[in-house]
């Protein structure tokens, strides 16, 4: 007499080339679907870093002198490695700080600008270290 166990176990390995043909695309389309999941998890890659000016506001107006204080604060999960400021229009930036915000995950900075004479954009990128980067914008009014 058999025990319910070893029929259905030699039923589950009967190996008739109709059954083990089956069983064999069962299992391949298992293993395929596995990799598929398995590949199309991959690591997020937006960036860690938040960025805000100060009350919010992303507009100031300068003084009658034409200079300005952009202030805010930066936090990343990932050390920091540069804050680059630019004029809207040129293409080199006006003002590097590779040294006050390098290796830091929170930082309140206070950039000056000066010599506004029109309303101008300034464009503020935040790098980590891990290659993360962040824009933004902060418009100065004369």
């Amino acid at each position: 007499m058999r025990s319910v166990f070893s029929t259905n176990f030699i039923s589950f390995i009967n190996l008739n080339p109709k059954n083990l043909k089956m069983k064999l695309k069962s299992f391949l389309l298992i293993v395929l679907t596995s990799i598929c999941f398995l590949i199309s998890c991959k690591k997020d890659s937006t960036t860690g870093i938040q960025f805000n000016f100060t009350n919010n506001l992303a507009y100031g107006t300068a003084d009658s002198n034409g200079d300005y204080t952009i202030t805010g604060h930066i936090t990343s999960s990932v050390r920091l490695d540069s804050v680059t400021l630019i004029k809207q229009g040129q293409s080199s930036p006006f003002l590097t700080d590779v040294a006050t915000a390098k290796n830091k995950t929170d930082y309140t900075f206070s950039y000056l600008v000066t010599g506004i004479t029109a309303n101008t954009t300034i464009l503020i990128d935040v790098f980590d270290q891990n290659g993360g980067k962040i824009e933004s914008t902060f418009l100065i009014n004369k």
